[in-house]
């Protein structure tokens, strides 16, 4: 009784207010009937995903019709200026001798290739695909190092330079009417991760290597890929490479024969890996390249020898 009284002055000092009183609860009623329920039509299956796969592409003379590298020695042995595109080619030193190798290489129509693989209409080539590594992997037949310590010292010609001729290169000519910048295949401007230079440098470790005058086996030289993203997506500026060798020995030097694209044992011929990854065209920002990869100085002998056994595999 006290709460209905209650209520009812709540009520009246607040007409412009919600109010609500509640009295006993009442027992509970009746459920309602059930209702109907209709499901609906099962909708159409989606379409499936593009799948995008990671793309790798070999270049080595005589696989898949490949038949674009360009390869040859030149040297300056005896004061003379040499050339030879026979089937090895070497690099070599000498301290305080005036007597040097140097290799050039040089993959051609690489940019055609890769370019009808993974640029689609209205895509810009820089943007269609990630260059995930580049590798050039050349078979040493026969070394001999009398130094401590002995590196490949790598230059990445211009589109400025002259393109050589494997059949007419020499230490003095890129080719019969073109001389090169300086003699011994000089670059006017190498390009490169150290502009300017031919300071991109690779260690040439026996002990790790498992290489002696008397054990051949595959080198693997790491490319930058700034260089080789260039080669693909501005063809012009594919002019090649130069190796050279270097070492700390007043003496003897080294030297490092590598087989060449003309050798006769076709599996052993130079091979340049080359890993993409496709863009999708409606994606508009490069993204950066995988952060799996591993730093290339850290991987085992086993590890930068991976994309070659796939390649083997493929074959």
């Amino acid at each position: 009784m006290k709460l209905s009284r209650l209520c009812m002055l709540g009520f009246a000092l607040t007409s412009l207010a919600f109010f609500s009183c509640s009295g006993e609860d009442g027992k509970p009623g009746e459920p309602g009937p059930k209702g109907d329920s209709i499901q609906g039509e099962t909708g159409p299956q989606g379409e499936p995903g593009e799948d995008k796969p990671n793309v790798d592409f070999y270049f080595q003379n005589g696989f898949k019709g490949y038949s674009g590298t360009q390869d040859a020695t030149i040297d300056n042995i005896g004061g003379t200026d040499n050339g030879d595109n026979g089937i090895t080619t070497a690099i070599s030193f000498a301290e305080g001798s005036v007597d040097t190798e140097y290799s050039l290489f040089r993959f051609d129509n690489i940019s055609q290739e890769i370019s009808s693989a993974l640029i689609e209409n209205n895509q810009d080539c820089s943007s269609a695909f990630h260059l995930n590594q580049a590798i050039l992997y050349v078979y040493v037949s026969d070394f001999y190092n009398d130094s401590e310590s002995l590196y490949i010292k790598v230059g990445f010609y211009n589109d400025e330079d002259p393109l050589f001729v494997e059949e007419e290169v020499t230490w003095g000519n890129a080719s019969i009417p073109d001389a090169w910048d300086a003699k011994g295949g000089e670059s006017n401007s190498w390009t490169g991760l150290f502009p300017g230079t031919d300071n991109y440098s690779i260690q040439y470790n026996v002990g790790t290597q498992g290489f002696s005058t008397s054990v051949s086996g595959w080198l693997p030289i790491l490319l930058p890929r700034s260089v080789v993203e260039e080669w693909i997506c501005n063809d012009v500026s594919n002019k090649g490479i130069r190796l050279r060798l270097d070492g700390d020995n007043a003496d003897t030097g080294g030297s490092i024969t590598i087989l060449s694209s003309e050798n006769t044992a076709e599996d052993l011929r130079p091979l340049l890996v080359i890993e993409t990854e496709k863009i999708e065209l409606s994606v508009t920002t490069k993204a950066a390249v995988s952060s799996k990869q591993l730093d290339w100085d850290s991987m085992t002998y086993e590890e930068k020898m991976a994309p070659f056994y796939r390649f083997l595999e493929s074959k």
